[in-house]
């Protein structure tokens, strides 16, 4: 990534890639979960935060007791010994196959920095979602482009809004229990790389970015900046292609979603969000960081 850099600490990203095994694909959700979903994604108010369900919780919780600030006392599984990690051959990749797209309509890839510190002290709770009006179905749950268009005010580029959105999406389908929010996707990418237009970049229509971004300390790679070797062992492939790109924001994103989501974590659970981010890159200003944006996405996407 391009801030924080800790050139102690960042390595250990390489071995936390091994933090848990991904979980395995749940067909049951491929109705129930991807329907729920798609629902609250491209309603405007619905699955609009992390915080929506538990940032108060993340804050009473973790600051109060020093989590944050002494991340050792964290969960005792997230320290000590790693478990193995997965076989490449043995991990269903988290990208969608033709039929599940197909099914879901969900359209295919290619389609269509610093902050300032959290004030924790005045801080009053999250901005809750309008529950979802279920009698109410959405006419065009597929089109991300226009759900992407609409929050505009974010000032997330759309192809890369688009491209955290359908993680999202994929991700429910082979991840349900994860709960993984597009927020928590576009905070780390604009964290690491300003949704890959750092240094002048951008990105094209296909995903692929208009010149590789390689960070400055350990060759981090691509907008979700992996290192290789962790991208070696997560990298998956948003198309179902055989070859993973880093620097393709759907094979990124999808990625990220894979990593965030191992080990059966609900990210709805503080411990589980916090442990998810902190593997990612283990300083404490960059999960700090990561919450501030997400939190803050999450609460204009709202209005």
């Amino acid at each position: 990534m391009w801030t924080h850099k800790n050139p102690i600490v960042r390595p250990v990203t390489s071995s936390l890639q091994a933090i848990a095994r991904a979980s395995a694909a749940s067909g049951r959700a491929l109705t129930t979960g991807a329907q729920a979903t798609r629902a609250g994604l491209t309603s405007r108010a619905g699955r609009v935060s992390l915080q929506a369900t538990f940032t108060a919780a993340l804050v009473a919780g973790f600051l109060a007791i020093g989590h944050i600030l002494a991340p050792h006392s964290g969960p005792d599984w997230a320290y000590g010994d790693l478990p193995e990690p997965i076989e490449a051959s043995e991990r269903r990749a988290l990208a969608l196959t033709p039929e599940e797209a197909a099914y879901l309509d969900i359209p295919a890839p290619g389609s269509t920095g610093g902050f300032e510190e959290l004030n924790f002290d005045e801080f009053d709770g999250p901005t809750r979602a309008d529950p979802i009006d279920e009698s109410n179905p959405v006419d065009s749950v597929s089109d991300l482009d226009s759900w992407a268009s609409s929050l505009s005010s974010l000032g997330i580029p759309q192809r890369a809004l688009v491209a955290y959105g359908r993680a999202e999406l994929i991700s429910a389908v082979h991840n349900p229990q994860c709960n993984l929010s597009w927020t928590t996707l576009a905070a780390i990418g604009q964290v690491e790389s300003n949704h890959g237009t750092v240094g002048g970049n951008r990105i094209k229509p296909d995903g692929d970015t208009l010149r590789p971004i390689i960070g400055p300390d350990y060759d981090e790679e691509g907008p979700m900046q992996f290192l290789p070797s962790t991208w070696a062992e997560w990298g998956t492939s948003a198309d179902g292609s055989a070859e993973a790109n880093p620097h393709n924001i759907d094979d990124a994103t999808v990625s990220a979603a894979n990593f965030l989501c191992s080990g059966g974590r609900d990210l709805t659970d503080p411990a589980d969000w916090y442990a998810a981010v902190y593997g990612y890159n283990p300083i404490e200003t960059y999960v700090r960081n990561v919450f501030a944006r997400a939190d803050d996405y999450g609460q204009r996407s709202h209005q």
